[in-house]
């Protein structure tokens, strides 16, 4: 039987009905996008795009918020540019704008703001005409059919040793919501990289029907948890569901190039600045450590929010592409919506336990060698000095960095 819907004016007294507006509004969903979240959060209240349009009116919630001021806006971009957000496109920036700096504004205003803070950093961002390889399509019938999992080395440098910072990714193939992203100082230790995939289905209670990987020593682990959980729901053979590939054809390394261009460039500098001038000494593994202890946490919260502005950000109609287009978080969780279907499937926390007895990774000596990035009398003493603050605007990570190794003392 359905729930009795409440027709009155009950929902004013709601004060989470205008939080969670805002939310998606600033995550760029359209008005039926967004009716799609209001139906399934709220299912109590009826409704309809005029309803939609009548409360967000009484809440004063409005898609492009007219009281915000030039000032506010060329602050915002000026913030942005000085820092990672200076490899943005003013599409990108105009998304981080809404979504970080909390700004309603049209697109164009951001555009305004960029061409008087930097005219030459917007030109630069111009697309270059060149041939391209014709594109491949790629099929998938729905959300977790299959996740596409692979490392990132682009910040470790040359041979994947100068720099302790490594980065290891999923992906939802076909809605191309990026489901989590690790940084930590390796990449390809085998029980770090289960340690991830466990934590992520224990976040999530729901498992890929397939998974897209490179067979490396580092996904052992990660194989065997997948085929153990796919096998207690099905009868068929489970090591048919892990698909082992080049990382040239693995789809996220498309998404990998995103984040080369639009955040780690902006790190790359610092690091090589530091290395150039004799600061950083890869072989010195204190100086590694250091590193590591600055680096680590600050990557991982710029990710982070990379991984949201992408998740949020509409995916265009291609010519020839088969994949559905719209924002990535709608597309997997509506995908009834688009004509897919989902294809997960639920884990429970009891058979979590049990892949984790039986893959050894709460084991006394695997727990204390998963459990931090640097050593812990390290991490003590630079705490001591100085402790890091990821989201803090005002950190210098080159300063930090001349700190702390000027100034360690065991």
């Amino acid at each position: 039987m359905a729930t009795a819907r409440i027709r009155n004016d009950s929902w004013k007294e709601n004060n989470e009905l205008p939080e969670v507006i805002k939310l998606y509004i600033k995550r760029n969903f359209k008005r039926s996008e967004l009716l799609d979240v209001m139906k399934r959060d709220f299912p109590d209240y009826g409704w309809s795009p005029s309803s939609l349009d009548r409360r967000m009116r009484h809440f004063g919630i409005w898609y492009t918020d007219r009281t915000v001021t030039v000032d506010q806006v060329q602050s915002a971009v000026r913030e942005e540019i000085e820092g990672p957000g200076k490899l943005l496109g003013y599409r990108a920036l105009h998304k981080k704008v809404r979504m970080v700096h909390g700004l309603c504004v049209p697109r164009r205003a951001v555009h305004c703001a960029m061409y008087v803070e930097d005219p030459e950093l917007l030109e630069a961002r111009l697309p270059i005409f060149k041939k391209k390889k014709e594109k491949q399509n790629f099929v998938s019938p729905g959300p977790n059919f299959v996740h596409s999992l692979d490392g990132h080395d682009k910040l470790m440098g040359y041979q994947n040793s100068t720099y302790p910072i490594a980065v290891y990714g999923c992906i939802d193939t076909c809605s191309r919501k990026m489901l989590w992203i690790k940084i930590w100082s390796s990449n390809s230790d085998p029980l770090l990289i289960g340690k991830f995939y466990v934590e992520y289905l224990f976040n999530s209670k729901k498992i890929a029907h397939h998974l897209r990987i490179d067979k490396g020593t580092e996904t052992g682990i990660m194989a065997t948890i997948h085929c153990y959980l796919h096998k207690e729901r099905f009868d068929e053979d489970a090591i048919n569901t892990v698909h082992y590939g080049p990382s040239t054809s693995n789809q996220i390394e498309r998404w990998w190039k995103e984040l080369h261009e639009k955040l780690e460039k902006y790190y790359k500098e610092k690091l090589a600045w530091l290395k150039a001038n004799q600061h950083y000494d890869p072989h010195n593994e204190l100086h590694r450590n250091i590193l590591s202890y600055i680096m680590v946490p600050v990557i991982q919260y710029q990710a982070n929010l990379f991984v949201e502005l992408w998740n949020n950000h509409r995916i265009r109609a291609q010519r020839g592409t088969i994949l559905p287009e719209g924002i990535p978080n709608h597309i997997y969780e509506f995908p009834e919506k688009y004509g897919v279907e989902e294809h997960g499937f639920e884990v429970t926390e009891e058979q979590l336990r049990d892949v984790l007895d039986a893959s050894h990774l709460l084991d006394q000596e695997n727990e204390t060698k998963l459990r931090d990035y640097i050593p812990q009398d390290v991490r003590d003493r630079c705490e001591t000095l100085r402790t890091i603050d990821p989201s803090d605007k005002d950190l210098d990570i080159v300063e930090t960095y001349l700190f702390l190794t000027n100034n360690f003392e065991y």
